[in-house]
């Protein structure tokens, strides 16, 4: 069933002045109908709190305070509040009314935007927050639904209804949001500042990206967990191509520390308007063959309403006539058989009042001697005063005569009527006069009065035009900062001021949109003066200079000469760059770039480290050319006795492994072969000093006791007066 046959209040008139056309939602706290102010002939949205909700105080205050709240910000990107009122026990908010879709709705027949066409988008909503958190206030609900696209291009934010002043206490038991787009805090039942607004822009910025939530479960406690401790998706997982920054800026957006996101809405703006000035032509139009231009956001059609003056009036003029038509109807329809019957020859089609000939006063020509004086009524004047009128019948001719009666022909409404038009007929005629009070005028007098009346007619009208409605008309210079080049030239063609156009760089302001008007907004001027409008060209762009194989602080002083003054470094090995010598730089050298821009430069630690071969047991040469293969140079070393490595081989290198700094030395040592010892004699010498003899001498003792006696000595010992390896072994016997 259609709301037109169920909603109780479509058709009444609110106050004798908002009548209620068209239900355009229904929320479970209110309805909200598409109006007309019949006041003055424009459309309207009226919000009609809920008959069960509207007895209770605390939601009244609650809807009271949305109006307060919205009235207060002035923006061309919030809806504008226009009334509030309590009638028939109906609490209603009316508001402006913006012909076009919510953002939720856009994106649902879009399935996405191409960056430049969100970022478009999101400028204008943080445009619209900013004014709400710069006056202290923030919004609680922001989503698409609650982000209006107009017709015209416009984006405005609108539902205040769960906005809380800043300083007023913001934390409640009870959690007001949306949950696809609630902040963490508001989840954890912390307060909520401007920060949870910006954390639900976030959302909002993957959902225009990539066409979807990030988080797709409807289940309200799932919902709340991936809000407090998921990592948000980034919407190049989505829509592959998208450039790091605008993941980047819903990362920073979305942190769950709010401290980390940015503080408010007009810092979040700045950070857009930056975005949107160094993304490439091909980053901000991904998607483009498919998505469109920023222009095809605008339906190509839409259905139109009175929109000019004239339009507006000749609506009113027709409601009129219909209020009078349906009163005139009401009034026949209750008038009884002897009632006075309405003729419609009887209705006058002049609003002016006739005047009876008795009571108007007739002017006379006292300098005209032809004057003549009107005659009394008397019919019996006579003499050369009656001879001188100029009518062929006196004005007791145009009295009303009483039908004569004849019960047979006429009835007593038909005596009636015949009396009505009498009386109709005798007011015409009597407004015509009976005599000549002056000699007419002759044909040039009539020429000459005509051509001067022309004359001032068209100098009254001339400056009436030129100061009414042509160049000389006052008009007030409108707000134009930051508004695009064509759309501000646009507005004030309507009002048909001419423009002048200066253009500038300026590294805040976005390219096409007006950086400053002279005379600037507010000022009153007549439309020739007309305006001129400075529109930015942008950021000041400077080429990167060459700056590779410089030293540090030569090429931070080449950066700075070209205008470069934020300039960073990060070190890097390099096979080919001199340690403490640049690289290259972040931008590559000649590309163009705004000169607030950081400059990265890379510098060279040198060489990276190599790893140390093993040269033991190579010959001198072959370990040379091992080490040369690894970047490193050969040392050589004193000789070192080896039993293990044969003589002339490497028995030892410095470093043995690890790594070193390419082009250093590794020291290596040759064998000369075993070492060579005199074994000492300890024959008749105790065990124990026996054994600290030989070990001093480079030996290893082994023992054998016959009779394992405490006090055993030495008796003989193998090999005896001979030269043996240094570190072999040597047998002693002991009994």
């Amino acid at each position: 069933m259609s709301s037109a046959l169920t909603d109780p209040h479509l058709g009444k008139t609110l106050d004798g002045r908002y009548r209620l056309d068209h239900l355009l939602a229904l929320g479970g706290m209110s309805r909200i109908y598409r109006s007309m102010d019949k006041r003055l002939h424009r459309a309207v949205v009226v919000k009609i709190l809920n008959d069960n909700f509207a007895s209770e105080p605390t939601v009244r205050e609650r809807f009271e305070s949305e109006a307060v709240i919205a009235a207060n910000i002035t923006h061309p990107n919030v809806v504008s509040i226009r009334d509030h009122n309590v009638s028939d026990n109906l609490v209603y908010l009316v508001m402006e009314y913006v012909r076009g879709r919510n953002l939720d709705q856009v994106i649902a027949e879009r399935g996405k935007f191409t960056p430049r066409q969100m970022l478009s988008v999101l400028e204008q909503i943080c445009r619209g927050l900013s004014a709400a958190h710069s006056e202290g206030i923030i919004h609680r609900d922001m989503k698409p639904a609650n982000v209006l696209v107009a017709d015209s291009g416009e984006i405005k934010l609108t539902d205040f209804g769960l906005a809380r002043a800043a300083s007023a206490h913001t934390q409640s038991a009870t959690l007001l949001a949306t949950l696809s787009h609630v902040s963490p805090e508001l989840v954890s039942g912390a307060a909520a500042d401007s920060r949870s607004d910006i954390y639900a822009v976030g959302i909002m910025i993957y959902q225009m990206l990539t066409g979807a939530l990030p988080y797709a479960e409807t289940n309200p406690a799932a919902m709340m967990k991936h809000h407090l401790d998921s990592p948000m998706p980034l919407p190049s997982q989505a829509v592959a191509g998208l450039a790091e920054d605008l993941d980047e800026l819903v990362r920073w957006c979305t942190e769950k520390d709010p401290e980390k996101r940015p503080q408010d809405a007009s810092l979040l703006l700045a950070e857009v308007r930056q975005i949107h000035s160094t993304l490439t032509e091909e980053q901000l139009d991904l998607g483009i063959e498919t998505l469109g231009t920023v222009a095809d956001l605008i339906p190509k059609t839409f259905t139109q309403m009175p929109t000019t003056l004239q339009q507006r009036l000749d609506a009113m003029q027709r409601d009129r006539e219909l209020e009078r038509e349906q009163q005139w109807l009401a009034l026949n329809s209750t008038s009884g058989e002897g009632d006075y019957e309405v003729d419609e020859a009887d209705v006058s089609e002049s609003p002016t009042t006739v005047i009876a000939a008795d009571d108007a006063t007739e002017v006379l020509n006292l300098r005209d001697t032809q004057a003549t004086m009107a005659l009394p009524r008397d019919t019996n004047a006579s003499g050369p005063a009656m001879l001188n009128a100029t009518t062929a019948y006196s004005r007791d001719d145009l009295a009303p005569h009483e039908p004569e009666a004849n019960d047979n022909t006429l009835s007593a409404r038909d005596s009636k009527r015949a009396q009505k038009q009498a009386n109709k007929r005798w007011r015409k005629e009597a407004q015509i006069p009976t005599h000549r009070l002056r000699k007419p005028r002759t044909g040039t007098q009539k020429l000459v009065i005509t051509l001067m009346w022309v004359l001032i007619v068209a100098l009254v009208a001339s400056a009436g035009w030129f100061f009414g409605r042509g160049p000389g008309t006052i008009v007030r210079i409108p707000s134009l900062n930051g508004m695009l080049q064509e759309r501000a030239i646009s507005q004030m063609d309507s009002q048909g001021v001419p423009v002048r156009i200066s253009s500038v760089y300026d590294d805040e302001v976005a390219v096409g949109r007006v950086v400053d008007s002279r005379p600037s907004s507010g000022a009153n001027i007549m439309k020739f003066q007309g305006v001129e409008l400075t529109v930015s060209q942008g950021p000041e762009l400077f080429d990167v200079p060459q700056t590779a194989g410089m030293k540090v602080e030569s090429a931070k002083k080449s950066l700075a000469k070209a205008g470069f003054e934020n300039v960073s470094t990060t070190e890097e090995y390099s096979s080919s760059v001199d340690s403490g010598s640049v690289i290259g730089t972040s931008p590559e050298a000649g590309k163009q770039i705004p000169k607030k821009n950081t400059v990265k430069l890379t510098v060279s630690k040198g060489h990276a480290p190599v790893q140390v071969p093993s040269v033991i047991g190579l010959s001198q040469e072959e370990a040379d050319a091992k080490l040369r293969e690894a970047g490193l140079s050969l040392k050589l070393g004193t000789e070192i006795h080896s039993s293990q490595i044969e003589q002339g081989l490497v028995a030892a290198q410095d470093p043995a492994d690890g790594t070193a700094e390419f082009g250093s030395a590794v020291e290596v040592s040759l064998s000369s072969g075993p070492e060579y010892v005199q074994i000492p004699s300890v024959v008749g010498l105790s065990v124990q000093d026996a054994t600290e003899e030989l070990e001093a001498a480079g030996f290893q003792v082994k023992l054998h006791s016959v009779f394992g006696g405490a006090n055993e000595s030495v008796r003989l010992q193998s090999p005896l007066n001979q030269q043996a390896i240094y570190g072999s072994d040597i047998s002693i016997y002991a009994f």
